[in-house]
């Protein structure tokens, strides 16, 4: 995919050509509560998408997993082991559905994994050279007032303020950031469930705590745009063995990329609720300016993300 652009700054509709289909900003009238939210403040809250006994199954089939990875910084569970483990219809719950729906109509897979990443640490886990791990995903694209490249965040474990909390800037991504930019800590407990827009500046604060920070990762953009990773082996193992005619479950493992793709409703959309800003960025002004120059320089090359 092509490094972040911001392609419709002004609020315009637009339209984007990839690999011959035509994807068109939507309009407002076109987007549920919880879009809307997102276009605006790039992150909401909802409702726990899994209930306890459900995070309960979840975590006791990724717990020896992780256990046989701890030596890793930052550890996976991928789709072929949650395939494995027998959790991955009860990850794509229909809870996870409408959520996903909700955002998007046609979406398909970017990410999906649960990780872990070890405590004792003064850095973030990612993009730690810059920023201190601030930064927007550079494989993903903006478009000003409709989100369609996103994430759902569900913490598998609890997270307070040391425990690597994830960090938010719900600052408009066209206004240059500033030191003095908002930004909200997401602490709370295992199941806190969010959504956030990847084309916002965000971070991973440093684990500092001594327990692994574990969640669950799941990306999802328009069929519309050519989706990386799904080439990778743990999701080709996954889109081999799973049958065809579930249309949702179709449209997320990109049986329709490369061409026309049915558009779906939730079936109970998700209430958005906005996390209230607590602290700004705090990185010098001047720092922010050498990134965004590098930002420019950058923009247009392929990249590709975990």
């Amino acid at each position: 995919m092509r490094a972040l652009s911001f392609a419709a700054e002004a609020g315009r509709r637009f339209s984007k050509c990839t690999w011959g289909i035509m994807y068109k900003s939507r309009g407002e009238a076109e987007l549920t509560s919880a879009a809307k939210a997102i276009a605006e403040h790039g992150i909401a809250l909802v409702d726990d998408v899994y209930s306890v006994n459900e995070l309960a199954a979840i975590n006791a089939a990724m717990t020896p997993l992780f256990r046989g990875r701890s030596g890793e910084a930052r550890s996976y569970v991928r789709p072929d082991d949650m395939l494995e483990a027998g959790i991955l219809h009860r990850i794509l719950s229909p809870a996870m559905r409408d959520v996903l729906l909700s955002i998007v109509p046609d979406p398909v897979l970017y990410h999906f994994h649960a990780y872990e990443i070890a405590g004792n640490s003064s850095r973030s886990h990612i993009f730690a050279d810059q920023l201190g791990g601030w930064h927007r995903d550079p494989d993903s694209e903006y478009f000003a007032r409709d989100p369609t490249h996103v994430s759902v965040f569900v913490y598998l474990s609890d997270v307070g303020d040391e425990d690597g909390a994830f960090e938010f800037s719900s600052q408009q991504p066209s206004v240059p950031l500033r030191s003095s930019s908002p930004a909200v800590t997401m602490t709370g407990p295992v199941g806190m469930s969010f959504i956030w827009h990847r084309g916002f500046y965000h971070r991973a604060s440093p684990n500092r705590g001594p327990r692994r920070r574990r969640l669950l990762k799941i990306s999802i953009q328009p069929n519309s745009f050519r989706s990386a990773h799904l080439s990778n082996d743990f999701f080709r193992k996954v889109t081999e063995q799973v049958p065809r005619g579930d249309v949702m479950l179709d449209l997320l493992l990109g049986r329709y990329q490369g061409r026309e793709a049915p558009r779906l409703r939730p079936s109970r959309p998700v209430r958005p609720e906005r996390p209230e800003a607590s602290r700004t960025i705090n990185v010098p002004n001047d720092v922010l300016e050498q990134m965004r120059k590098r930002e420019k320089a950058e923009a247009g090359r392929p990249v590709s993300y975990d």
